[in-house]
């Protein structure tokens, strides 16, 4: 039997000319339903809702789930059931009861299911579907209003399942891919050879750092996640963080060189570090700007290196300009005693003199001659010292004495200046002690000196002191103080430093060669002490204080006079015969004049071959030889006399004044070792010496 019918599938509820032209084939003998005019009215309206929806939708009604379904339904449901349309459910889906029936029953309960892309597994022709279903189930109600059914609208949504699905997958290989590629990022930057760290978001938070960066900033620290002004406040202070900002608001890159930084490291250590820098802008697949990439370069070595290297090469300069001027300075006072003894020495000898001239004249030229002799042993000491070669003789000496020598030295001269040289010797009134007397001598000379040279009122005045360091060690201290000009804290730094003075101009006022209070410092420090300004005051004068270390002779049982009995004979060197050898004919006269006068019988040659000639022809107790000389010098002369049977002393007599130049020619054979200028008092000493024996 068929029943054509027409419906309005929205009732009286929406008065619409859309009208849907259902034609249904029932087979009445097994609906059980009885005449449609026998129906119930709410299955006549759920059925007018399903069969007019364009969407897939069926509906089970009575206690048999009968299943009717519209034609949008008929896709899903497929052509394995042709006869479905109200079949009881169990038999339209068999496979997937469980399911079906599970669902029915919460609906017929009252409940609403609803389940999205569900798969259900439903095999067609032999083979399994595996679509995807996206479902809501609801309650339906007779005209008695109670549940008589379900009412279920269903999509296929297979299609977007598994288009989501690629996209997913996709979008999945695209996670790893790039998974991998900051895998790989993230090696290259642990291993990088500069420190580097990765800042997320504009908060600046950590998301990576190498090693390199670790072991600079951080230590044992993690700072994963951790904004960088928290682990490092420092970065607020110096306008850093700012600069971070303006990367995330400018796109540009932030760089710099040679950046000092003191700092303390996140696990607290502190440091100090020249860096380079780059801080990099890291762009989304957006091209907004999600982080930044820090790259550092310790710097460190290098900067220093450099300035080292700076600071060298302007010590360098400096000390080129301070010689220069020290050579400009010893020009002139090299020549200002030198230019005393030439000119007088030339009125000496073409003048009519008065005795006292004559004596005055000869004082002058004396004098000056010392001058230039100390300076000349002031460059060489310093020369020496620098060398690495300085060498102390030590001997005991009384140390009273010493001080009243130096002293009586400069009281003419602070009596001319009208100002008072005082002296103290309560300090160390019977003190010996075993040291380098003449380096002693030398530095009190130097201090003393400036002292009265710089006091042009009031006075100069020298005290001292001693005191026990352990067992015979004393510590002995000299003090010099003295009303002059004084000096400011700049220049008194510059005082010790060669070639250099306080003042510039006092070269010209005072004169000096700015070498004594350099030496004297190092002199001292080779005694074992030191050479200290203790106060300084422009125009209030100066204090210095000169320290050494020595042995107390007293307690060494050694002898405590530096004074040389000395055997008076009517005359020593009666009868004996000397063969000087110089090329240089005013030594060679001097040389003659000093031992002659000494009641020497003196012959003078002026080379090594007429010294040779001559030592075969006629004996001699004693020879003084020259050192340098042109043709056979005084190495070459001596060996040859002594190859010749030649047995008396011989005496190396030079102006090679060097410790070493000492050395080599005792090495060499001479009995001893003379330098010039010549000292007539300590070369007869040591001629009669030799003469004795």
């Amino acid at each position: 039997m068929e029943f054509d019918y027409s419906v309005n599938p929205f009732g009286e509820l929406a008065r619409t000319s859309f009208m849907v032209q259902t034609t249904l084939k029932f087979d009445w003998s097994q609906t059980e339903l009885g005449p449609i005019e026998n129906w119930d009215i709410g299955l006549i309206n759920s059925l007018r809702l399903v069969f007019s929806c364009p969407i897939g939708m069926y509906c089970t009604w009575g206690p048999q789930r009968r299943v009717f379904y519209n034609d949008a339904y008929i896709p899903i449901l497929k052509h394995r059931h042709p006869r479905a349309l109200g079949s009881k459910l169990s038999e339209v889906w068999p496979e997937v009861w469980d399911q079906v029936d599970a669902i029915a029953s919460k609906v017929e309960a009252g409940g609403v299911v609803r389940e999205a892309d569900v798969q259900f597994d439903i095999d067609v022709d032999g083979k399994p579907q595996g679509n995807y279903f996206t479902y809501g189930n609801s309650p339906l109600f007779n005209a008695e209003g109670k549940i008589s059914g379900m009412l279920c609208t269903i999509l296929d949504t297979t299609t977007s399942v598994l288009r989501n699905r690629a996209a997913e997958e996709s979008l999945a290989r695209s996670n790893e891919i790039v998974k991998a590629e900051r895998r790989k990022l993230r090696m290259i930057l642990e291993k990088a050879p500069i420190a580097m760290a990765v800042l997320d978001g504009p908060e600046h938070r950590f998301s990576m750092v190498n090693d390199l960066y670790r072991g600079l900033f951080l230590g044992s620290t993690d700072v994963s996640g951790q904004r960088i002004k928290d682990v490092f406040p420092i970065m607020e202070k110096i306008g850093m963080l700012a600069d971070l900002d303006d990367i995330y608001r400018t796109g540009k890159t932030f760089e710099g060189k040679n950046f000092e930084v003191h700092d303390r490291r996140a696990d607290g250590v502190t440091y100090s570090a020249f860096l380079d820098f780059v801080y990099q802008p890291v762009y989304d697949v957006n091209d907004q700007i999600e982080g930044i990439v820090i790259a550092i370069n310790d710097v460190t070595d290098r900067v220093k290196a450099e300035r080292a290297l700076q600071s060298a090469k302007d010590a360098a300069e400096n000390a080129n300009h301070a010689k220069s001027n020290f050579l400009a300075n010893m020009s002139h006072e090299i020549r200002t005693p030198l230019g005393a003894i030439l000119g007088f020495s030339e009125m000496i000898g073409t003048q009519e003199l008065e005795s006292s001239e004559r004596e005055k004249y000869l004082e002058i030229v004396r004098r000056n001659g010392v001058s230039l002799t100390r300076i000349i042993d002031d460059i060489l000491d310093l020369s020496k010292i620098e060398a690495g070669k300085f060498q102390t003789e030590l001997a005991p000496v009384r140390l009273k004495i010493l001080l009243q020598e130096v002293v009586a030295m400069y009281l003419d001269h602070a009596a001319e200046k009208n100002i008072q040289l005082k002296y103290d010797l309560n300090g160390i009134a019977d003190l010996s002690v075993v040291t380098d007397a003449v380096r002693i001598r030398q530095v009190l000379l130097n201090l003393i000196g400036n002292a009265v040279k710089f006091t042009s009122e009031g006075l100069v005045k020298i005290s001292s002191r001693a005191e026990q360091v352990t067992g015979a060690r004393m510590n002995v201290t000299f003090r010099i103080e003295d009303t002059g000009i004084g000096m400011t804290a700049e220049q008194a730094e510059r005082l010790f430093k060669p070639f250099t003075q306080a003042d510039v101009t006092s070269t010209r006022r005072f004169g000096g060669t700015g070498l004594g209070l350099a030496l004297s410092k190092n002199l001292a420090h080779a005694l074992g002490g030191d050479v200290r300004i203790v106060h300084c005051e422009p125009d209030k004068g100066c204090i210095f204080e000169f320290s050494f270390e020595a042995e107390d002779a007293n307690k060494l049982a050694a002898p405590t006079s530096t004074e040389t009995a000395t055997v008076e004979k009517q005359n020593p060197f009666a009868g004996f015969s000397v063969l000087a050898v110089d090329d240089a004919p005013d030594n060679r006269e001097l040389i003659k004049a000093i031992l002659k006068k000494a009641g020497l019988d003196v012959t003078v040659v002026d080379s090594g071959e007429e010294a040779l000639n001559l030592a075969k022809q006629k004996h001699f107790d004693l020879v003084l030889m020259d050192i340098q000389m042109p043709g056979l010098d005084g190495y070459g002369t001596l060996s040859e006399l002594r190859k010749s049977g030649f047995e008396e002393p011989i005496l190396a007599l030079t102006a090679h004044a060097m410790k070493e130049d000492k050395a080599k020619a005792l090495a060499a054979g001479f009995a001893d070792h003379l330098t010039k200028p010549i000292n007539s008092k300590v070369l007869l000493q040591t001629i009669q010496s030799y003469l004795q024996h």
